[in-house]
């Protein structure tokens, strides 16, 4: 039975590897047994290859006759997804930092003046005002910038 892997994950590579040269290999290319590599194979098991590993395994499908790099297809996709989440990540921070000077300058230009001689109520309700939007938009990003800092990636070992 084949058992389900996610598309272009380590998992599934080393899966098509061994479906190419056997297991017995890929545990003497690794030299682990084949129960271990076996365990790379599967998500649910919190173990990895290492790239090393994965680099002589990728070696080992193409003299083997097999079609590309199963790894390096894998490894390839992961960290341009990686680089774009970043990217939309640094972009969205880009935007609310704008936001939040903008917000902070209207709040710092409607506080002076509320405190002019003669500010009336209507002046301190404006600066209020600015002052909440200024604040609502540096809590926003203050979230963008802890949510840049937290890892979504899981390998589910060491590589």
């Amino acid at each position: 039975m084949t058992k389900p892997r996610p598309t272009l994950s380590f998992e599934a590579a080393i899966a098509k590897v061994a479906g190419h040269i056997g297991w017995r290999s890929v545990a003497r290319i690794c030299g682990r047994s084949q129960r271990t590599v076996r365990a790379w194979s599967e998500v649910e098991i919190p173990a990895a290859i290492s790239m090393y590993a994965a680099l002589a395994l990728d070696t080992a499908y193409a003299k083997a006759g097999g079609d590309g790099a199963p790894f390096l297809s894998c490894y390839a996709l992961r960290l341009q997804a990686d680089n774009i989440a970043a990217l939309a990540s640094t972009e969205e921070l880009a935007r609310k930092t704008v936001i939040a000077i903008r917000e902070g300058g209207e709040a710092h230009a409607a506080l002076v003046a509320a405190t002019r001689p003669g500010a009336t109520e209507a002046d301190r309700a404006i600066a209020e005002k600015e002052a909440v939007e200024a604040v609502d938009a540096l809590t926003n990003t203050i979230a963008t910038l802890r949510s840049g800092r937290r890892s979504d990636v899981s390998f589910g070992g060491p590589l």
